[in-house]
């Protein structure tokens, strides 16, 4: 792959946010992959392939499970099956966020609906408790949510995991929504601040809901994902006043004196 498609998940969303443009359109799928990558979803081994990688990617890391182990496991006699179908791990994890990102969409869209029928859709808490919802919902209510989560923590931050120009744009418009609420929102933040803020806020709820989803099958309790405090966290770091730059840094050199 290019280094021009080294791109995270985030960035690709904090650079659409910044421009004001929904990220780009699905890429085509790599000329080394088989003729039925045209679209993988469609194949029942491809969707079986998708799922043990899943549950493989969130209990031993993406980078750590060889691709054969998903092939044996998915019952495939021919080794190169996996390849036939997404061409490469990238392409792979690619394919498995688009798997379940248009359940998630239609989720998060649903609670922001709620918020903007309720007349909150300036309330930068009722934003963030919605798009956060969509995700423990899944967490809670499919058996695959623990596991795709803890795969999206590990794609969020690293370019090499995924080709994020594969992903479905039309499936990321929930988040995008959100960001454009919450920026309408704070109107009085300097954009470059807003812009590094909403970043925080999508690699905090990633990671907070990853890490709980681990600690929880660890441990096998089973509960409700701490949404209200995680919403509470996020809106604070969303709404603090902006600080003098240098303030933090002068403060710490004085103390020192």
């Amino acid at each position: 792959m290019g280094h021009g498609r080294q791109r995270s998940l985030v960035s690709m969303l904090s650079d659409s946010a910044a421009t004001d443009k929904p990220p780009a359109r699905m890429a085509p799928v790599p000329a080394e992959a088989g003729p039925a990558a045209g679209n993988p979803l469609e194949s029942e081994t491809a969707r079986r392939m998708l799922e043990i990688a899943e549950r493989l990617f969130a209990e031993n890391g993406v980078e750590l499970v060889p691709l054969r182990h998903i092939v044996v496991e998915a019952g495939q006699r021919n080794r190169s099956a996996l390849h036939y179908h997404f061409g490469s791990r990238e392409a792979l994890v690619s394919q498995l966020l688009n798997f379940r990102l248009t359940h998630i969409n239609k989720v998060r869209n649903r609670y922001l609906d709620e918020v903007e029928a309720a007349g909150l859709g300036g309330d930068v808490r009722a934003i963030v408790e919605a798009s956060i919802n969509a995700l423990a919902d899944t967490i809670r209510d499919t058996p695959w949510g623990a596991s795709y989560v803890q795969v999206l923590a590990q794609a969020a931050f690293s370019p090499s995991l995924l080709n994020a120009d594969m992903i479905n744009a039309d499936a990321m418009s929930g988040v995008m929504r959100a960001r454009k609420m919450i920026a309408a929102a704070l109107p009085d933040l300097p954009r470059e601040i807003l812009h590094n803020r909403q970043k925080w806020f999508t690699c905090s709820v990633v990671c907070s809901l990853a890490q709980w989803c681990h600690q929880n099958q660890v441990s096998a309790r089973r509960g409700q994902p701490p949404v209200a405090d995680l919403a509470d966290y996020c809106t604070a770091a969303l709404t603090a006043p902006v600080g003098k730059p240098g303030m933090a840094t002068r403060g710490a050199r004085g103390s020192t004196e």
